[in-house]
């Protein structure tokens, strides 16, 4: 089909300009997330294999501590200790409002309890009970 061409009109044109911006924008986001959701797990870890799991979208303010088979704790893939983690807690917490959140745990299987069991008792202290573990769901 023709497009009329009228005395005195130039053509009819789209401009194509936004919508290339607004792609870099998509590309740009999705590299940054990407880039981000991989420094959270950079640590290779064993983790438990579990018979059942449910999967974890949530939107709440989490915050991820790791520990590898010798019983260390890691936040950010720094080394911490307890006090270290608590102030990590309470600093995630004050940006949230003062409200809790949600603690997840990424545990080698072959790790000791008792680290374990010393962060548990640690987020029962700061008012934090929702807490997740990252599991292999069993037969995946």
């Amino acid at each position: 089909m023709r497009v009329p061409n009228y005395p005195g009109s130039r053509g009819v044109s789209i401009n194509l300009t936004p919508m290339i911006d607004v792609t870099f924008l998509l590309i740009i986001f999705f590299l940054v997330s990407s880039h981000l959701s991989k420094q959270e797990n950079f640590l290779p870890l064993e983790l438990p294999i579990a018979s059942t799991g449910v999967s974890d979208f949530s939107d709440r303010m989490t915050l991820t501590i790791q520990i590898p088979s010798d019983g260390s704790y890691l936040v950010n893939n720094t080394r911490s200790d307890l006090e270290q983690i608590q102030a990590s807690i309470l600093q995630k917490m004050e940006s949230n409002g003062k409200s809790p959140i949600r603690i997840r745990i990424r545990t080698d299987k072959s790790a000791a309890y008792a680290p374990i069991a010393r962060l548990l008792k640690l987020c029962a202290l700061t008012g934090n009970s929702d807490i997740v573990f990252a599991v292999y769901e069993e037969g995946r």
